[in-house]
């Protein structure tokens, strides 16, 4: 059924906005005129075709891919709150839908409305969109529908996403500044080695006297790049596109995975954070009530490095076969130690799911931690790095001069 958007005016005189389906644009006017509204424009939403069954290949466009994570945590927050009010699954969408400014996760949700009018569930419509609703949040859906904790679940699907973000934004923050520090530097490096310094030295070269060691390396250093700075710009892109394509490789990642961990700083925060992610994910699942095979296999995808995603396999082929977690997670070699202990407890306890909470919240705070601790130990060694190369760059400069007072003198 077609998808309108509407603007309207009630009978207090108020602009209403919001979006109904109907078989066509004149039944929705009927349908808005009976409800008390005087239309004064109504539209399809674009793309709003009628959404076909789940496994009938629907063509999706484009930007119904794109929804961010901050639309999807407030669309989930006000739909757990709405649950929780009272209200069916299809009035709490409507209210949602209403809410929203025309977009991408309008023309969604939208459409998992008429899913849902059509007779499918809640996570079935939801799993049409995999580029919108992660495994997470559809697993833990279809759970929650199983055992009708809808409202708790949604919530605890914020909870667990703005966590998340938050970790994310405090990585972010903490790598800003070093990494505007580190492009204005090499700016300036360049601006000196290609005009000033050129300018400087010419009076040096026309003297034509032996100039010191320092100075003949910076000449030299600033030919070579005034000379070759079209191949050195045209390399250096090359070698990030090649970068960039071996990331997108299995066994590039997987090389670059391995690196991160074993760097010395790098290293212990990638390892926190991935066992972090992989934590919660999996400690929510099971709390939610997803089977342990379910929440292995989604709780290894999130993890965001290809190092435990094998690991993850190898131990849901443990766990598929009637085994446990600690031995399994033991032979890995790459949780701490912590987490090998709470997990054999949470196994003995029957708390599994309860500990993985804590234990992710505890490694979450450890990773911002050891961020604001890095970034504070990384901006002042790149503020001596550059200091001390521009400092090298005086001294070459300065040295003839000194030489050349002293023989006036």
């Amino acid at each position: 059924m077609p998808v309108f958007e509407y603007t309207a005016v009630d009978a207090r005189g108020r602009t209403r906005q919001g979006i109904l389906s109907a078989e066509s644009a004149q039944a929705a006017r009927q349908l808005l005129r009976a409800k008390r509204l005087y239309v004064s424009a109504i539209a399809e939403a674009r793309g709003a075709a009628a959404p076909a069954a789940s496994g009938s290949g629907e063509r999706q466009p484009l930007f119904s891919r794109r929804v961010s994570r901050t639309q999807l945590l407030t669309a989930t927050q006000v739909l757990s709150t709405l649950l929780e009010a009272g209200l069916p699954l299809d009035k709490a969408l409507t209210s949602l839908i209403e809410q929203m400014r025309p977009g991408r996760a309008k023309w969604v949700y939208s459409h998992i409305l008429e899913r849902i009018r059509e007779g499918q569930d809640f996570s079935s419509a939801l799993a049409a969109y995999p580029g919108v609703f992660p495994p997470t949040y559809i697993s833990m859906v279809r759970s929650a529908e199983a055992t009708g904790m809808l409202p708790i679940v949604l919530a605890n699907l914020a909870e667990y996403m703005e966590r998340q973000m938050a970790l994310a934004r405090t990585l972010q923050a903490a790598l800003a500044y070093p990494a505007f520090m580190f492009l204005f530097g090499i700016v300036v490096l360049a601006l000196l080695l290609a005009y000033v310094i050129p300018e400087v030295t010419r009076i040096f070269v026309d003297l034509k006297r032996s100039l010191p060691l320092p100075t003949v390396i910076l000449i030299a250093v600033s030919d070579f790049f005034r000379t070759w700075w079209p191949a050195l710009l045209g390399g250096f892109a090359g070698l990030l596109l090649a970068g960039v394509h071996l990331a997108r490789t299995t066994r590039g990642r997987a090389v670059l995975d391995r690196l991160t961990l074993a760097l010395p700083v790098v290293g212990p925060i990638a390892v926190n954070a991935a066992t972090a992610r992989l934590c919660r994910t999996l400690g929510t699942c099971l709390l939610q009530g997803v089977t342990m095979l379910s929440a292995l296999r989604i709780a290894g995808s999130v993890s965001g490095n290809t190092v435990f995603e094998q690991a993850m396999e190898r131990i849901r082929d443990e766990a598929s076969q009637g085994g446990g977690l600690t031995d399994p997670m033991r032979e890995a070699d790459v949780f701490p130690p912590i987490v090998i202990q709470l997990v054999s407890a949470g196994e003995q306890s029957g708390r599994l799911g309860e500990l993985l909470v804590n234990l992710a919240r505890m490694l979450e705070a450890d990773v911002s931690t050891r961020i604001r601790a890095a970034s504070a130990l990384f901006e002042p060694i790149m503020i001596l790095l550059l200091g001390g190369m521009v400092g090298l760059m005086v001294l070459a400069v300065l040295l003839p001069i000194f030489e050349m007072s002293s023989l006036i003198g």
